[in-house]
């Protein structure tokens, strides 16, 4: 036990770690009391009130701060690496009745006790509200508290974890890599304006089409973006040919699809016209391109999805009515958004953005599409969407992930389920503008091992980080 001076008394971060006040008739009785109390770390004593507190503090969690009385001392149980070695992540004999680490019933090994954590070379007390944290399980997790970065991923700190109301599971916490987390917006390189469609290049790359009519390309590890291409109208939908590498893009309002870095256009011609037909595109939404170069685009005003060999200056309907006539049977769509390829099945699926579901086509089938999400109408609970924007079909379960776009919210369906669960966002559809929370959601992407999902927050001016679990 080590003494300060006198007229010094300890000034706790919380409340909470104040253990117990007595009086007791000398400091050594005090002293002796927090060392019998394995939570105690630190204490002080009033040598005329006869005052003895005891805390579960230190010099971290609290501060030592002068009294306002001249006989008040502080008494500071040392810990360090030594009373360790022999102890920690041994076998429960090493511990019995151990004034530093408790026998675990789950691991039969010595380990940290209650309120504390092992940071490597001894068990630390953990931290509160705002202190500044290095690792996981470095905060009061029993005061709900999480080490959690700010929104761009930097200074973390021991925050409050957010609850969904709802499920009553934590929140997931979004990282701001492109855009402003506070929801700001411009036109210059670091912040961005409604960003449309997103897509996970090679070598740590994402590129966004924004509403400012600008192609971006970002590092994920650098919030400054690289302008490639600046179009007449608004970039978006995104897809990557792995075959060339280059990138299919839809300008919407300008009835084009563009191949960068080529500048070839689809149609060949480059000419756009203002009505449905197979030798142009007519406001132009979700693309995707296959194997041998087909690329298959939807239509937001035809409500059809067509498919283009390559070089070809015509396109034929593979879903959707031919007519170009909206509806809400297995035979129709109604604004189809974002195309998915799952080419070893056949399978071509949309977000049926109006019917508020997602149809899956079979290539070269009969044109029925069977819906695999939603479908039960506009809303927000499990079985619903309303107006999902984007999908994603996983590699590893053919789960589909989904832009549920008012709904501000990403929803995970598994295959063959009935619901979505909420991946990212509100799970009723709140909108918001912190970490926890996004407006518009537009575009997504998922990284090749499925750790990360990536969301463009359309109303909030910003692209979102999201660590799937």
């Amino acid at each position: 036990m080590e003494l300060t001076s006198m007229g010094l008394e300890y000034a706790p971060n919380n409340q909470i770690q104040l253990i117990v006040t007595e009086t007791i008739q000398t400091k050594t009785l005090c002293s002796a009391a927090c060392n019998q109390l394995p939570s105690c770390r630190i204490f002080d004593y009033d040598l005329i009130s006869k005052r003895c507190r005891l805390f579960e503090g230190d010099s971290i969690t609290g501060s030592i701060i002068s009294s306002s009385s001249s006989t008040s001392i502080v008494g500071i149980v040392r810990i360090s690496s030594n009373l360790y070695l022999s102890i920690h992540n041994q076998f429960c004999q090493a511990c019995p009745e151990n004034r530093y680490e408790v026998c675990s019933t789950n691991t039969n090994k010595c380990q940290c006790p209650v309120h504390t954590y092992w940071n490597g070379s001894v068990c630390a007390l953990q931290l509160f509200e705002n202190d500044t944290c290095t690792q996981p399980d470095a905060c009061r997790s029993d005061l709900n508290l999480t080490c959690t970065t700010d929104c761009y991923g930097n200074w973390p700190k021991c925050l409050p974890t957010v609850f969904d109301n709802t499920t009553l599971l934590p929140m997931p916490f979004g990282v701001t890599i492109a855009g402003a987390c506070n929801g700001s917006s411009s036109t210059n390189q670091t912040l961005l304006s409604a960003p449309a469609d997103i897509l996970l290049g090679y070598n740590n790359t994402l590129y966004v089409g924004d509403n400012t009519n600008q192609f971006f390309i970002f590092n994920l590890n650098n919030r400054t973006g690289q302008v490639l291409k600046s179009y007449s109208n608004w970039p978006s939908f995104l897809t990557l040919d792995n075959r060339t590498s280059n990138i299919y893009i839809t300008l919407m309002y300008a009835h084009l699809a563009y191949i960068w870095p080529t500048n070839k256009t689809i149609p060949p011609s480059g000419i756009s016209y203002s009505n449905c037909s197979m030798s142009w595109l007519y406001f132009p939404t979700g693309i995707v391109v296959d194997s041998i170069g087909n690329v298959y685009i939807s239509s937001y005003s035809c409500h059809w999805i067509t498919k283009w060999a390559p070089n070809a200056i015509n396109g034929t309907v593979v879903a959707g009515s031919p007519s170009g006539t909206p509806g809400t049977d297995s035979l129709s769509l109604y604004v189809p958004y974002a195309l998915a390829l799952d080419e070893s099945n056949s399978y071509i699926y949309v977000a049926d953005r109006y019917n508020h579901r997602i149809q899956r086509f079979l290539l070269g089938g009969s044109g029925i599409g069977v819906t695999v999400a939603g479908g039960n109408g506009p809303g927000s609970a499990v079985n619903q969407l309303f107006r999902p924007t984007d999908i994603h079909i996983s590699r590893m379960d053919g789960s589909i992930y989904i832009a549920d776009s008012y709904n501000n919210r990403i929803q995970k369906w598994q295959k063959n389920a009935t619901f979505g669960i909420t991946v990212a966002g509100s799970s009723i559809g709140i909108a918001g503008h912190t970490p926890f929370l996004m407006s518009m959601t537009y575009g997504l992407a998922v990284d090749y091992a499925e750790n990360y999902l990536y969301v463009s927050d359309s109303g909030n001016n910003r692209i979102q980080r999201f660590f799937l679990q």
